[in-house]
């Protein structure tokens, strides 16, 4: 199987969404650092190859993880002990089918 499930699953890390201090679900997703060459983001340290934030990331996730209620109140989200809030998240599609969730993260101090 080459879906992106699929690919998610084996290459990827576990993140967690918790309500309260409680595991409401645990999933697997791609997390990457973010290094820009453009200035979308200028909070980042200007590097020869872009900008690098060293706090925001990209999380690449299955289609069927909803982080659209994730409000960093409410249900938070967690790599480790590391809270993360969602700046900007898309779904992808394949034609009609939904097949994989981008989102921009940053780490919350």
């Amino acid at each position: 199987d080459k879906s992106a499930k699929a690919l998610i699953e084996k290459n990827g890390v576990t993140l967690r969404i918790m309500r309260d201090s409680v595991t409401v679900s645990s999933f697997k997703a791609i997390f990457q650092p973010l290094r820009y060459k453009n200035k979308i983001y200028l909070r980042g340290v200007p590097t020869e190859l872009g900008y690098d934030s060293l706090k925001k990331y990209l999380l690449i996730s299955p289609a069927d993880i909803s982080l659209s209620d994730v409000d960093g109140t409410t249900l938070g989200l967690y790599f480790g002990d590391e809270h993360l809030s969602i700046d900007h998240c898309e779904t992808v599609y394949f034609g009609k089918v939904p097949f994989y969730t981008w989102s921009i993260v940053s780490k919350e101090e």
